[in-house]
C-alpha cells in the first residue's frame, strides 16, 4: 500500500491516510485532522478514498508514456554517471590528502631534533594533514 499526498477541498490543508479492512478487502480512508490533532477541534473531513486512489493510479498510468519513460532512464544514467564521477574526485582527493600527510611525516622525520622551532612548525604540519585525511 502507497500513501498518497491529497489535500482537503474544504481547507486545504494535507489529509492522513487510515486504512480499514471491509469484508477482506484493505479500505483507504482520507482524514482532515490537522486541526483535531493539534488544536482538539473536530474534524474536518473525511472520505473514502478507494475512488480517489483509483484517479490517481489512472493519472500516473497515463503520464507513463514511452517517451517519458525513456526520458526517465536518460536521466537516471546521467545521475549516475555524474554519481560516479563525484566518487572519483573523492577519490582523488582522499589519495592527495594521504601522500601530502605521508610527505609531511617524512619531512618531520628527517629534521634535526635540535632544530627545535623547525621540527615544531614540521610536526604541526603532519597534524594538520592528518586531520585534513581525516
Amino acid at each position: 500500500m502507497t500513501t498518497q499526498l491529497v489535500v482537503c477541498g474544504v481547507c486545504g490543508k494535507r489529509m492522513t491516510i487510515r486504512y480499514c479492512q471491509r469484508s477482506k478487502k484493505v479500505i483507504p480512508y482520507y482524514m482532515c485532522q490537522e486541526d483535531s490533532v493539534e488544536r482538539g477541534e473536530p474534524a474536518c473531513q473525511g472520505i473514502n478514498g478507494e475512488s480517489i486512489d483509483q484517479a490517481i493510479s489512472e493519472l500516473m498510468i497515463g503520464s507513463m508514456t514511452p517517451l517519458a519513460l525513456e526520458v526517465a532512464l536518460i536521466v537516471q544514467k546521467e545521475l549516475e554517471l555524474r554519481t560516479n564521477q563525484i566518487d572519483d574526485l573523492r577519490k582523488q582527493e582522499i589519495e592527495r590528502a594521504k601522500y601530502e600527510a605521508d610527505l609531511a611525516r617524512r619531512r618531520y622525520m628527517l629534521v634535526d631534533p635540535e632544530n627545535r622551532l623547525v621540527a615544531g612548525s614540521l610536526e604541526a604540519e603532519w597534524n594538520r594533514k592528518l586531520r585534513d585525511l581525516e
